[in-house]
């Protein structure tokens, strides 16, 4: 199979609200397979909202609930959610579930937790393990998962790369920040260069769902889109509503673009002096 479709489900969560925020995943999850998508993401804690705080310690079995109704539906696709995960009692992650053909496949935890700003995460998350990054596959696509902030730093896009990702979703919560005229904001001039330099650097499409809406004094901006290995923005979702965006994705493409890429070419020399350093 050369081609997949891959749809990104930029919606808006209420604030702890799992089931309700359960019962619009699974609208979005039906009229993707509507569409014929092989690969669905939701946005960075679609299933509870964003700025949870202390809710954050109430929410994770309430998500494997959920996760579990979203089993029942996802034959035939794969599905990525995200969610506040207990890997431990008492230790919660930001994560992203992995749903494919009616079955949990694991979580993804978010490497970089944000303390600047609004930012808070490190107050009530603990940061994922580097060996917890791992590989999925779809019907012979094999994919990975960054989470937001994760996506800032060029090592965890190139991580999942060389683990093998042909395709890397980035699942997002990126609120408003500097509105210039004509309604364009520094946040999506920021984030456009980010996904379109990873895509490039790493010869590997890049899937970026972010959601939209309200929450508290934030405001989410959408703006999703999908972007090839060479560097073309290929689907775009609006801006401030919620949207679906279909993508179609093309192993030629990559095939094509890493002809004329270094990123084969891996000097794991230059990355030791960079561990090394405090």
């Amino acid at each position: 199979m050369e081609k997949y479709r891959v749809g990104l489900a930029q919606i808006h969560s209420l604030l702890g609200d799992v089931e309700e925020n359960l019962a619009k995943h699974l609208e979005y999850i039906d009229r993707a397979r509507s569409l014929q998508v092989d690969i669905l993401a939701f946005p960075e804690l679609s299933l509870t909202g964003y700025l949870l705080k202390d809710l954050a310690y109430e929410l994770s079995g309430k998500c494997l609930d959920a996760l579990r109704e979203v089993e029942k539906v996802s034959k035939g696709m794969s599905i990525l959610i995200g969610v506040v995960e207990e890997p431990r009692p008492g230790i919660y992650r930001n994560s992203i579930a992995v749903i494919s053909n009616g079955k949990l496949r694991g979580f993804i935890p978010k490497l970089y937790l944000p303390n600047y700003g609004l930012f808070e995460e490190s107050r009530y998350f603990k940061e994922g393990d580097v060996k917890d990054i791992k590989v999925f596959e779809h019907k012979n696509l094999r994919f990975g998962v960054v989470i937001c902030e994760d996506a800032w730093h060029p090592e965890p896009v190139e991580l999942v790369a060389r683990l093998g990702a042909d395709l890397v979703f980035i699942n997002s919560s990126s609120p408003l920040r500097g509105l210039y005229g004509r309604g364009e904001t520094f946040i999506e001039r920021i984030w456009e260069a980010i996904n379109i330099t990873r895509a490039v650097e790493n010869t590997v499409y890049i899937a970026f769902t972010n959601r939209v809406g309200v929450e508290d004094e934030e405001c989410f901006w959408g703006g999703s889109m999908v972007v090839s290995p060479d560097g073309e923005v290929v689907a775009r979702g609006e801006k401030m509503v919620e949207d679906l965006v279909v993508a179609d994705i093309s192993i030629h493409t990559i095939r094509r673009a890493r002809r004329f890429s270094s990123f084969k070419v891996h000097r794991a020399d230059i990355h030791k002096p960079l561990g090394d350093i405090q």
